[in-house]
């Protein structure tokens, strides 16, 4: 938030509520801000823009002198039997720039037995207002919450004259945190009272998100804070609310050894605390954005190492094609001896686990999901806990937290296995074999209510998975990097640090995010989200004729293509080009299937399928890529395209596809 807003939030938010009459003057003493205590005291309906020596009918000259000496005067004005009170504002930083002036009226009594009493609330006020200025501004400058919230519980006992003080913040899962100033050391053992004190507050928080002010507690029964004035040993406490939007955040607490407090030293402590709500609302805004930040640019980061993946795939998989086909070949052609069929299993299997790899790595970058299928996690999650509790050795503890009835997914059930199982071995040797792991998982729904606690995911059902661990922690400075390719914690010899790079393509080809936390020293999280199978209705296509329209660029692929498909009793029209596609289509040739590679020069393949459909022609069109296109890069209804085949191809897969069709 810039400063300036910051600024004009604090002074409308804070000072507002102020019941002192307070306004701000710029550096030429012309009104630029003030509250309504402060309206009502002048008859006139404009006050800003006036300068202070007209608005309160002083002496200009010898105004200028006492503001020209830069310090903090009283000035009083009897007919209103008030004192006026201005303050320089200055920067806080080495040149002290003069900012402008804050002003307030305080009420004065002339009677001689009051004047020691009124002299002292003068100078209370005064103390008061320049604790509050110097707060604004650390405000305004400051990022730090801890160093914020140690001047205003410093502020705060100054003020209101106490012996000790505390902050105690409010976290999202019921547990607190505490800041204390107790210079005397009153409270002698703060561990043991931090957890006494869990037991007392429960009933004093109820209190004040009822009534939304402080609560003063004495020490005496049937006081709703008397059990905290024993556990304090103090005669008496200020408790003030910290709130932001109907949301405690904090608790203001100052204490006294003996006597109680007045009115203005717990209205002070009220207005220090509603500084202190919007200094923790608006670092906290401020942390969650830098690190939703952090977040979206490791997104893009590796977004681009995909993209520059991606790039490859068109020739990597036109190769395998090739491999592919040949080997088809090679087996109707070679005669089938032992020896030889041995060395063209060989090279078939080598090919299948290029392919795998190559899809494993690419799929990083813009991924599809290989075959897919209704996985069932709760199956999955058993069969992948009796692996863990057999393999892993005695000395870890797994813990296994699993939802009944966890909802289905639409994907690849082994990748999503691999993923998770990775997440479990990552966590052993986290905890070097004798720490404790946790597995869980359960159903979430993400709606317009959570999220922004989701940024990153759309609106719907999600299947969330967890993998916990205690062990060694993951460095703040590795944690952004966590996902690279080829970074790795681990020794060269342990590890490749492809794991999580490979399973963060695998997660995202499904639509979901994996997502890690991590202190060092203390273990680390890793989530899972994919999400859940919404049942869709199928499309069904009439099946044709048996003459197929071949569209590559790529000639040793095309051929062998040609030659898979005619071995199999098809006719095929090869062409390189979507141009010469187009040719072929408007020449009276009925075509019954067209097969279309994605990358071609000139016109590709989705302006070709365009053009064809633009011709009025309803033939099936499948769409062949090399690069990997994410379901919803490619609108299938726009294109009027029927289906889809990945290069490299598995050829028995190919055919089985287009039987389908025609």
């Amino acid at each position: 938030m810039p400063t300036a807003e910051k600024s004009k939030y604090a002074f409308d938010d804070v000072l507002e509520v102020q019941n002192a009459p307070l306004a701000i003057a710029d550096t030429r003493g012309k009104i630029i801000w003030y509250n309504n205590s402060f309206k009502k005291n002048f008859k006139q309906g404009r006050i800003k823009g006036y300068s202070v020596p007209k608005l309160f009918a002083l002496n200009e000259d010898e105004y200028l002198s006492k503001l020209n000496s830069h310090n903090s005067f009283v000035h009083p004005l009897p007919e209103a039997n008030k004192n006026l009170i201005i303050s320089p504002l200055y920067s806080k930083d080495k040149k002290r720039k003069l900012n402008g002036y804050f002003i307030e009226l305080v009420p004065t009594n002339l009677n001689d037995t009051e004047s020691e009493k009124d002299k002292d609330i003068v100078e209370r006020n005064i103390e008061f207002l320049s604790a509050l200025k110097n707060l604004l501004v650390l405000l305004v400058k400051e990022n730090s919450l801890d160093d914020i919230s140690r001047e205003i519980i410093s502020k705060a006992i100054s003020i209101s004259k106490s012996d000790f003080g505390f902050i105690v913040f409010h976290n999202e899962n019921n547990s607190y945190e505490f800041l204390f100033d107790d210079p005397e050391e009153h409270i002698k053992d703060k561990p043991d009272f931090e957890k006494e004190i869990h037991s007392s507050f429960s009933y004093i928080n109820k209190w004040l998100e009822l009534y939304k002010h402080s609560l003063l507690a004495i020490n005496r029964n049937n006081n709703i804070g008397f059990n905290l004035t024993k556990i304090l040993n103090c005669e008496s406490l200020i408790i003030t609310p910290c709130f932001f939007e109907e949301k405690l955040l904090a608790t203001i607490i100052v204490g006294r050894i003996d006597g109680s407090y007045s009115a203005f030293e717990t209205s002070s402590i009220e207005q220090l605390a509603a500084l202190l709500s919007f200094a923790i609302s608006n670092i906290r805004t401020g942390d969650l954005n830098k690190a939703l930040e952090s977040r979206l640019l490791q997104a893009q980061k590796l977004e681009t190492i995909g993209k520059l993946s991606s790039g490859m795939a068109h020739d990597f998989s036109n190769l395998l094609s090739s491999i592919f086909g040949s080997v088809n070949l090679l087996r109707k052609r070679v005669p089938k001896k032992e020896d030889t069929v041995r060395l063209i299993d060989n090279i078939e299997d080598c090919s299948k686990r290029a392919r795998d790899l190559t899809k494993g790595l690419l799929s990083f970058g813009k991924p599809t999901p290989k075959r897919k299928e209704l996985v069932k996690p709760n199956i999955l999650l058993s069969e992948m806990a009796k692996v863990i509790t057999q393999t892993f050795p005695g000395t870890i503890t797994f813990t296994n937290q699993v939802e009944e009835n966890l909802h289905d997914i639409l994907g690849n059930g082994t990748e999503i296995y691999q993923v998770l199982l990775n997440l479990c071995v990552n966590a052993k040797e986290a905890t070097d074999g004798k720490g404790s792991i946790t597995l869980v998982a359960k159903n979430i729904t993400i709606d317009e209510k959570n999220i922004i606690n989701y940024p990153l995911l759309k609106e719907g059902n999600y299947v969330c998975f967890a993998v916990k661990d205690n062990g060694s922690g993951i460095k703040e400075q590795d944690l952004q990097k966590i996902f690279d390719p080829y970074f790795s914690t681990k020794s060269k010899e342990t590890g490749s640090g492809l794991g999580l790079y490979v399973s963060y393509g695998i997660i995202k080809a499904h639509k979901g995010l994996i997502d890690v936390s991590s202190k060092d020293g203390e273990g680390t999280q890793f989530d899972v989200y994919i999400p859940a199978f919404e049942p869709q209705r199928e499309k069904h296509v009439v099946p044709s004729d048996k003459i197929i329209l071949l569209a590559d660029d790529e000639e040793m692929l095309i051929d062998l293509l040609a030659e898979l498909l005619e071995s199999n009793e098809y006719n095929v029209i090869k062409v390189n080009t979507g141009k010469e596609a187009l040719t072929v289509l408007t020449e009276e040739i009925k075509v019954d299937l067209v097969i279309i590679d994605y990358n071609m020069p000139g016109m590709n393949g989705l302006e070709t399928i365009s053009e064809i459909r633009k011709l009025n022609l309803d033939m099936p069109i499948i769409l062949s890529t090399g690069t990997l296109l994410s379901d919803n890069k490619v609108d299938i209804d726009k294109y009027k395209i029927n289906g889809r085949i990945q290069k490299p191809y598995e050829f028995e897969t190919m055919l089985a596809t287009i039987k389908k069709y025609i």
